[in-house]
């Protein structure tokens, strides 16, 4: 089991199905109004990460998943370009802050997009997997991952990506679904006619939005309830300009929607922000609790810029990780009562013990493998050459395995062997012993037959059976004890031979 474990060929899942279009980790492709709020429920690990190099801040911990720039009203949705390929835009980059080296452990997924830390342009090798970083900043994979996978990045904190210049692709940033929110796009117009916005550009625009965000008496909370018609229609209306209460998804997409209105490129970007307070093993963890969504919006020479209007109304949800948490149950609420440190430190305990599974057993694969062959001796080791080495190792084991079951079928038991040996020295005297006739029986036989000469036999008979049968027996016959008993046969063989 070992070596098969060490050197079996590591393959893909061949029966994994896709069920829904939801994800193992939380993320999905598409958002819809309080979709994110009853993934940051979901108190499971979504990916671990154990930084290379000093890590980043709480604030800066911004795990980009899917981008979301098309809106029919309801959902939001990955773009389809409606450009050709000369108005795409293209992937610039311009570094801007400190560059982080880092491993992750994904759980599985069911999606394609990898939640990596925003400002990732450098990617290690996924085994069995290719990736590819899109013009959103996106990685992807070529399949859905529907098994754990580790792999090694480097990000620039602070990173500027995208065109510089007007592009005819931001057009796709600027479409709205006619019909949907008219209020809210009412409300955008208002603004941009005011003196001081006429001609602002995009960065004071947003700051407009946000000091809106800050001072018009937004609520930020798990439990918003449902929002828009009976179609689900105009939500960003209705908490934009009503309720005012909303999880992180309510305020990105209403601050995407208010910017595209304002004539500004715009788009949804969800992943992860966040993790739990302390590490555990040197990895930081990250669960679907901390699930999110904020926004990007052009600005001319720059490129996009984040903009998360969560941390204007709750700035510990950013700053510090604070995120929401839903009411214990029963049990756990119980435990917290009593001792409220308890709960986590029981927590912690299992998933370390979770997580060096997975690293030391679950991770192991073809790289591990290689590397593995290469200690031996291989130089440039391939699937041939891993193929032989398994073959000849268990063809090796299987043989050692048959030479050991020959040689044990051969050994005999010390006790038994030793009354094989009595047995046939007892026939030197013509005292035949059946295999199931104990020493005691044959000394009876003795007597009667020799009496008196035949007594130093039949004693050392009686002898051996309370030895093998008696009170405190032992497990190894007596090595001195054939020796009497053979010198004792020949003695009454020669005294009852006739002369």
């Amino acid at each position: 089991m070992v070596m098969l474990f060490l050197l079996f060929p590591r393959m893909g899942p061949l029966w994994g199905v896709p069920q829904d279009g939801r994800a193992s980790t939380g993320l999905s492709d598409t958002m819809q109004i309080g979709s994110i709020s009853e993934v940051a429920q979901d108190d499971r690990i979504a990916l671990r990460v154990r930084f290379l190099d000093p890590p980043p801040q709480p604030a800066e911990l911004y795990f980009r998943g899917p981008v979301l720039g098309s809106f029919d009203g309801r959902e939001w949705r990955r773009l389809a370009p409606s450009f050709g390929a000369a108005a795409r835009l293209a992937p610039e980059f311009e570094s801007a802050g400190r560059r982080v080296r880092y491993e992750m452990t994904l759980e599985p997924t069911r999606l394609s997009t990898l939640p990596v830390l925003d400002g990732t342009t450098t990617l290690g090798e996924i085994d069995g997997h290719s990736t590819s970083m899109g013009e959103d900043l996106q990685w992807t994979t070529r399949r859905p991952l529907f098994q754990r996978v580790r792999f090694e990045a480097a990000a620039d904190l602070g990173l500027r990506h995208g065109p510089k210049a007007l592009v005819l692709g931001l057009q796709d940033y600027l479409s709205l679904p006619p019909g949907y929110n008219p209020r809210t796009l009412a409300w955008a117009a208002e603004l941009r006619r005011r003196p001081e916005y006429a001609t602002a550009d995009a960065a004071t625009l947003a700051r407009a939005v946000m000091d809106h965000v800050r001072s018009a008496g937004y609520t930020y909370t798990l439990t918003p309830g449902p929002y828009g018609d009976d179609q689900g229609r105009h939500a960003i209306d209705e908490f934009w300009l009503d309720r005012r209460a909303g999880f992180c998804e309510h305020f990105a997409a209403a601050f995407v929607v208010v910017m595209r209105a304002l004539d500004v490129p715009a788009r949804v970007v969800t992943g992860f922000q966040g993790s739990d307070p302390a590490p555990v093993d040197g990895y930081v963890v990250v669960r679907n609790s901390a699930a999110h969504a904020w926004a990007e919006f052009w600005q001319p020479g720059v490129g996009w810029v984040r903009a998360d209007p969560t941390a204007a109304v709750a700035p510990d949800r950013v700053m510090r990780s604070a995120a929401l948490r839903p009411a214990p149950g029963l049990v756990a609420g119980a435990i917290n009562a009593v001792n409220p440190a308890l709960l986590a430190r029981l927590r912690s305990a299992w998933e370390s013990l979770d997580n060096r599974w997975n690293q030391w057993v679950l991770s192991y694969s073809r790289d591990e493998q290689f590397s593995l062959m290469r200690l031996l001796g291989w130089q440039n080791p391939d699937w041939e050459d891993l193929g032989l080495l398994l073959g000849s190792t268990v063809g090796l084991l299987a043989l050692a395995g048959a030479a050991w079951t020959w040689w044990d079928r051969r050994r005999e038991p010390p006790w038994p062997r030793l009354l094989g040996a009595m047995r046939k020295a007892l026939r030197r005297i013509d005292l035949v012993a059946a295999e199931h006739e104990a020493p005691g029986l044959l000394a009876r036989r003795a007597r009667a037959r020799w009496g008196p000469a035949g007594e130093p036999v039949a004693a050392l008979l009686e002898e051996l059976e309370r030895r093998r049968y008696g009170r405190g027996a032992s497990s190894q016959p007596p090595r001195e004890w054939l020796r009497r008993l053979e010198a004792a046969t020949r003695r009454l063989a020669a005294a009852s031979s006739p002369r």
